[in-house]
């Protein structure tokens, strides 16, 4: 099956939570990008670069590795003078050396082969004080029970991390990093499904996860999902962190 399979796009069907993370994520970084020089790294179709020229950027280039994301960016773009959309590897952008404020790649690391490439091209491309702004599932939420090094039930991705790995290897490029998340549940809860997927066969507990989500196709709201601030009493399937040089 294509990766296209997995990129978000509202114009195809998929269930409502989905569409709200989202729709959130995209949400929560364009509060950071008004009247500065934005980088939108895997872009998808272009509807958070779209929010973020809408918001008040001064330029967002945009950049992804499909032909088809990149041709559906540009014409979900096109109202847009501030944006220019282009195809391109994120560990290989064409861009010169501090020439962004900001740098956003949502759901973006567990695709990746090489993390800390990545993030040293993100550290190239900022200007110094710049920020950057990532986010990822949770293993111990979206995968519970598994290593680092398990293969991830979803089948598009390469390795996921559990929260204070995400931060770990954030902290070894950027100085400053602050967690955010999605979807919050109770570390007992959390506590529950890590023993259920260390016991039961296969991604069984991945399973039960996502069937607890059915009642939302009734019930969902986008309120549901906002970002907020990481606690000591929540753990979070997503995690967002907001990075500064």
């Amino acid at each position: 099956m294509s990766v296209e399979a997995e990129r978000f796009s509202s114009a195809e069907f998929m269930p409502p939570w989905v569409r709200y993370e989202h729709h959130e994520r995209y949400r929560f970084a364009a509060r950071f990008v008004k009247d500065i020089d934005v980088v939108d790294c895997a872009c998808g179709v272009g509807e958070g670069t779209a929010l973020f020229a809408q918001s008040g950027a001064r330029t967002v280039q945009a950049f992804d590795l499909s032909d088809h994301a990149v041709d559906a960016a540009r014409e979900n773009c096109r109202d847009f003078a501030n944006v220019t959309v282009a195809l391109a590897d994120a560990l290989h952008l064409p861009l010169t050396d501090a020439s962004a404020d900001i740098f956003i790649s949502l759901e973006t690391f567990e695709h990746l082969p090489d993390q800390s490439a990545f993030l040293k091209e993100v550290d190239r491309v900022l200007k110094p004080g710049g920020s950057f702004i990532c986010s990822t599932p949770n293993r111990r939420v979206y995968n519970p029970g598994q290593n680092l090094e398990a293969r991830p039930w979803n089948r598009f991705h390469l390795k996921e991390y559990e929260t204070a790995e995400f931060a770990k290897i954030l902290g070894e490029r950027f100085s400053r990093v602050e967690l955010y998340g999605q979807n919050p549940v109770s570390t007992s809860r959390a506590a529950t499904m890590d023993f259920l997927g260390r016991t039961l066969p296969g991604h069984s507990a991945v399973r039960l996860n996502q069937a607890l989500k059915l009642p939302r196709f009734v019930f969902d709201r986008p309120d549901a999902h906002a970002v907020q601030k990481s606690g000591s009493d929540t753990v979070f399937e997503y995690d967002v962190a907001v990075c500064r040089k």
